[in-house]
């Protein structure tokens, strides 16, 4: 389990705009669960103009108010500044978007990547109310900080 990642504030807004799109849309278009929408993209940027976050799929499947479903989900943190790095990345084959509880789900593996650590698995839950990460099967994390005096 990997906890209070610099991830989450970011993650809440991809669910909140999601949220007012999903709802907007299904008041103004009939929406169908056989029309994805392919190879989306959906950034957002800070208040002086800089990326915070872009999140990518290759589709997107609207299927009802609680459950958006994309395929090979990449979703890139900035740093929120000038210089745009990329602070971490999320990386899943397909996602579960459950905007009313704030969660994401995929059942497939999951790759969390940062200068810090990279965490791999599968079965794995985003739960923004507990600010959590949990990656229930096949769990791999490499810390690349060095731990000085660790095991004294």
């Amino acid at each position: 389990m990997v906890h209070d990642l610099p991830v989450i504030p970011y993650l809440r807004f991809f669910i909140l705009l999601l949220t007012p799109l999903a709802g907007a849309m299904g008041a103004t278009t009939q929406i169908s669960g056989n029309r994805p929408i392919i190879n989306f993209s959906l950034p957002h940027f800070t208040a002086e103009g800089y990326r915070a976050w872009l999140v990518r799929g290759s589709e997107a499947r609207y299927l009802n108010p609680n459950h958006i479903a994309v395929q090979e989900l990449t979703l890139s943190i900035f740093s929120g500044q000038a210089d745009e790095k990329v602070q971490t990345m999320i990386l899943s084959p397909r996602a579960a978007i459950q905007p009313t509880e704030a969660v994401i789900t995929g059942p497939q593996t999951i790759r969390v990547i940062n200068d810090e650590f990279e965490a791999t698995g599968s079965d794995w839950r985003y739960a923004y109310k507990e600010h959590q990460v949990t990656i229930a099967q096949n769990v791999r994390v490499i810390f690349h900080a060095e731990f000085k005096e660790i095991l004294k």
